[in-house]
């Protein structure tokens, strides 16, 4: 699934480094995209993380939507939300929990679950880079949207990193990778990049490419990847 949206967002952010002020911060996206004539389709879509640093506990929470529907027929229908637990040991070392809920109608499933607990590292933290990596086991449990459901130990690999550029120009990737440990030919592979162009203090315009793969669909007919193209209007406070 191919997606165009333009983008308007509101309040960026994200957190990484320590020691650091008491900060709380929020990055929201809101997009919708209607056209009429021969072909009449209409897309949502919006994107809201939080961040709070306190010291050493970290806390972040991430919550997406994305809907759509072409000649009065729904066709996309993804809700996607994250929140994690930071608590950091040393300057660079942490350990986290993190709870992901997943609820896409045309993927093949109902909705996804998973619980996690890891450690994580500061790989990065200077004023151009940034880079944050985390491995986790967790605990996954899938209802089909066809045949009942599915429980399993599951093993996740995430790195976010941040590059900027130049003093106007950023570079973002967030991936995420995650199996089934007790059947690994069932995978998941998620990829957000973005780059972002600051117009002045407040304003930058991004655009962004988003891929969700999975290796073994849960049905027939569900294809294995699924893509999201983004332009977006970025809001800073």
């Amino acid at each position: 699934m191919k997606r165009v949206l333009i983008a308007a967002g509101l309040l960026g952010a994200v957190f990484t480094a320590y020691p650091q002020e008491k900060k709380f911060k929020i990055h929201g996206e809101l997009s919708y995209v209607k056209t009429s004539g021969n072909s009449k389709t209409e897309t949502f879509a919006t994107k809201v993380e939080t961040g709070l640093n306190l010291d050493r506990n970290r806390f972040l929470g991430k919550g997406s939507f994305l809907y759509g529907k072409t000649n009065q027929k729904e066709n996309t229908n993804k809700l996607y939300l994250l929140g994690r637990w930071e608590r950091l040991f040393t300057e660079k070392l942490f350990g986290f929990l993190q709870g992901d809920y997943l609820r896409d109608k045309f993927s093949g499933y109902n909705y996804q679950t998973v619980w996690s607990a890891g450690l994580g590292y500061d790989v990065l933290n200077s004023e151009r880079h940034l880079l944050k990596t985390l491995i986790s086991l967790g605990y996954t449990f899938q209802d089909y949207k066809n045949d009942g459901s599915n429980d399993y130990t599951t093993g996740s690999v995430e790195t976010d990193y941040t590059w900027k550029i130049r003093d106007n120009l950023k570079f973002k990737e967030e991936f995420r990778y995650r199996v089934n440990l007790e059947d690994t030919n069932i995978y998941f592979i998620n990829s957000d990049s973005s780059i972002q162009v600051k117009i002045n203090t407040h304003f930058s315009l991004g655009v962004g490419y988003r891929v969700a793969y999975q290796n073994r669909p849960p049905s027939p007919g569900i294809k294995k990847t699924d893509t999201t193209f983004l332009t977006s209007l970025i809001v800073d406070f």
